[in-house]
């Protein structure tokens, strides 16, 4: 009998150690007094700044884009004389684009209709009446929700979109989800992340619910600590070893 409750105690301790490590797929833990930055509940009138590693399609026309209307409304198919074809480009890690002729031009923390002016008046002495367009087409946010450990990434469109509007893309918040507890890392345009705090499980939570996204933002909404459920299945396994054992000995001690 020594034996089976010598058994019984490495099993006890296992499953102990094995508590230790209960929930410990759950992301982005903070200390208690970890000091939130202050979100922007108007960000949604903050137009995207272009930022290194961006995609960026690029298009150039001449006579102010006159001929954009002379293709949208014709019946007959044309040539795309007075247009540069599209390109696409990646802004790289200082912020600078190679563009045909008029070479390496920093854009990173343009808007896009600042760069876009910007452009223009570079082409200006080569073309007449030069009209640019630009868009970033790499832009996407990255959301985390329950079941822990799941994540979503969502592509940005031209368009805004806001934190309600990303969260429902990704299906919702899960069952063991906290509304309460959301966090949004965005990179501040120097190279940190600011961390915002937003409660969406009261009515007063609906004016950071329409706050915009920007390309880069992180959203992780913390999933509860079910540390009942976890344990129970670490019992459950253990008890199915322990039940194996106990039939083992007793049909030893039969012989």
């Amino acid at each position: 009998m020594n034996r089976f409750q010598n058994i019984l105690f490495l099993l006890i301790l296992s499953v102990l150690f094995a508590s230790c490590g209960l929930n410990s797929e759950f992301m982005f833990q903070h200390p208690k007094d970890y000091v939130f930055d202050v979100p922007e509940v108007d960000s949604t009138t903050i137009d995207y700044s272009i930022q290194p590693n961006d995609v960026i399609s690029f298009n150039l026309f001449t006579n102010e884009g006159a001929v954009m209307l002379e293709l949208s409304t014709s019946t007959i198919e044309s040539s795309n004389i007075g247009a540069a074809p599209g390109l696409s480009y990646v802004v790289n890690s200082q912020g600078y684009v190679e563009f045909p002729i008029i070479g390496f031009q920093k854009i990173s923390g343009l808007k896009l209709a600042e760069a876009q002016k910007f452009i223009e008046e570079l082409y200006t002495p080569q073309f007449n009446n030069p009209y640019v367009q630009l868009k970033v087409v790499n832009r996407r946010v990255i959301l985390f929700s329950s079941p822990p450990g799941s994540g979503t990434v969502i592509k940005l469109g031209t368009e805004s979109i806001s934190i309600i509007e990303a969260i429902a893309q990704a299906g919702g918040i899960g069952a063991d989800a906290k509304a309460k507890d959301i966090k949004l890392f965005r990179n501040d345009g120097t190279g940190k992340r600011q961390v915002y705090h937003i409660d969406l499980s009261t009515i007063e939570g609906i004016k950071y619910a329409n706050m915009s996204v920007e390309s880069g933002d992180i959203i992780y909404v913390q999933v509860r600590n079910l540390y009942a459920r976890s344990l129970a299945l670490e019992l459950r396994s253990w008890m199915t070893l322990l039940v194996g054992i106990t039939t083992f000995i007793t049909i030893q001690n039969r012989f």
